[in-house]
């Protein structure tokens, strides 16, 4: 009796060190990462803050010593994402917005929670006008997926979760043209 006891008593502890084994695995998502990404594709887009010329040595030096110093600087560093598809895309994303920043003026182009852009409130515009902005619109989008697929791809994120990209993504869209 105590024999089989025993087997049960294995059999129960194996059965119960299995379950913890197959538990399933959760898919790590890195949002402070991605949002600091965001925030600082975001500002390089949209121009928000002022970098200093390449002529400018002496503010460049400033910097170096400054980012030697300073502990936050190696962190930061951390999470910058870049590579040349992100800086081609972040290049496209400026002109674009340059050239539809007049119909952002006007409320003719919203951005949406979902991390694209959409056009509103066209009745005022003439065809040709509508067209255009249909184009940036579109080229907008594109660029946009291709930048959230680039910073998956950077973070060794999961492409399945591009929607949670798009998602932190747009609240840095939406704070760029308050």
């Amino acid at each position: 009796m105590k024999k089989y006891r025993k087997q049960g008593w294995v059999l129960v502890l194996g059965s119960v060190a299995f379950l913890f084994a197959c538990v399933t695995v959760n898919i790590y998502f890195p949002a402070e990462k991605v949002e600091s990404v965001a925030g600082e594709i975001v500002e390089d887009v949209r121009g928000g803050k002022n970098t200093p010329s390449e002529g400018d040595k002496s503010s460049q030096w400033g910097k170096t010593l400054f980012a030697l110093l300073d502990s936050t600087a190696w962190a930061q560093d951390a999470t910058t994402v870049s590579n040349p598809t992100i800086r081609a895309l972040k290049e496209k994303l400026k002109t674009n917005y340059e050239q539809m920043k007049p119909f952002y003026q006007k409320g003719m182009v919203k951005e949406g929670g979902n991390g694209y852009v959409s056009a509103e409130k066209t009745e005022a515009l003439n065809l040709k006008e509508k067209r255009e902005l249909n184009s940036l619109i579109d080229a907008e989008n594109r660029y946009r997926r291709q930048l959230y697929e680039e910073v998956a791809k950077a973070l060794k994120i999961d492409p399945s979760q591009l929607g949670k990209i798009a998602d932190i993504f747009a609240k840095e869209w939406q704070k760029s043209v308050r």
